[in-house]
């Protein structure tokens, strides 16, 4: 099984073609190290972007222009999906029994923002 970086997300997700229960016992160890690894830097990822809105929220309060207004909401919305993405994430266990399935989730359909604003 492999690990692909997610770059909206800045994380390694798993590739979920093949199902964690047909591999073999030393590569279900390996996965399940992988992960683990992987798992523990979620709250970080969260913790930054949460700070992206912040800083955002702080440059609406000094923005009279609307439009940028408007912008700066939308860009907000994509973070708290990266944030929601991150916890759906972050609550898959070990043998990644709860994992997304591919299309749980609109990537590609989210603004351009950067990953580190």
């Amino acid at each position: 099984m492999e690990f692909n970086l997610d770059p909206r997300l800045g994380i390694e997700l798993p590739d979920l073609s093949t199902p964690f229960e047909s591999l073999s016992p030393e590569e279900q160890e390996d996965v399940v190290y992988q992960w683990e690894g992987i798992r523990a830097r979620i709250p970080e990822r969260i913790m930054k972007f949460e700070q992206v809105i912040e800083d955002i929220l702080e440059a609406i309060h000094h923005e009279e222009d609307w439009d940028t207004i408007a912008s700066y909401f939308a860009e907000i919305s994509d973070y708290a999906s990266r944030i929601a993405e991150l916890n759906t994430w972050r609550r898959v266990d070990q043998s990644l029994h709860g994992a997304p399935t591919q299309g749980n989730f609109n990537r590609g359909q989210t603004s351009n923002a950067p990953l580190d604003h």
